[in-house]
């Protein structure tokens, strides 16, 4: 008799440490569970600086030929000016260009980090080719999506290409734009 009352003694010490551990399983998995919300707003040192899309999402858009590349163009105190190149298209969709040239305006918050303030303009161009961009005055052509076969920012020769092959990848292209000067770090 007393060797059963041990085997049912292990079996319910058995069946008790399983239950611990399932719990506890099940306690640190809600703890670590952090379900998918978009990110479209940050905290830049003391400033709440809103986007339009999800910085994560926006953050998978490719820079050519590196975000460092990108970074180093813009960052510096050598810039006095940006210009911002757009070729016009037919109709209200000239309109989504307002709308990026806005955005882009939000890298005076990593400007007023560094302690400079370049200043502003848009130009017209009939052409992305051969934009006079300077290590002063870097360009930042937007390429409406009827230009443009990729989505993708490109450094080339002092001009930033911001291209998309649509409306919703251009809103991306253009916070990821921002995202890598202004140094912005995304978890998850």
């Amino acid at each position: 008799m007393a060797g059963i009352k041990i085997k049912i003694q292990k079996r319910v010490l058995i069946i008790f440490f399983v239950i611990i551990a399932v719990s506890f399983s099940v306690v640190i998995f809600y703890m670590s569970y952090k379900p998918y919300e978009p990110i479209t707003a940050v905290n830049y040192y003391g400033k709440i600086i809103n986007f339009r899309v999800d910085l994560r999402k926006a953050d998978g858009i490719p820079v050519y030929p590196s975000d460092s590349a990108l970074y180093l163009e813009l960052m510096h105190p050598l810039v006095q000016n940006i210009t911002i190149a757009v070729k016009p298209v037919n109709g209200t969709e000239n309109a989504y260009y307002g709308i990026e040239a806005f955005e882009i305006t939000k890298l005076l918050y990593g400007y007023a980090r560094i302690g400079t303030k370049p200043g502003f303009n848009a130009i017209n161009v009939s052409s992305y080719e051969h934009l006079p961009g300077k290590i002063q005055n870097p360009i930042i052509a937007l390429v409406h999506p009827v230009y443009s076969d990729e989505t993708a920012i490109r450094i080339e020769n002092h001009v930033i290409f911001i291209k998309a092959k649509n409306y919703e990848e251009f809103d991306l292209a253009t916070v990821k734009f921002l995202i890598v000067p202004l140094g912005i770090e995304l978890e998850g």
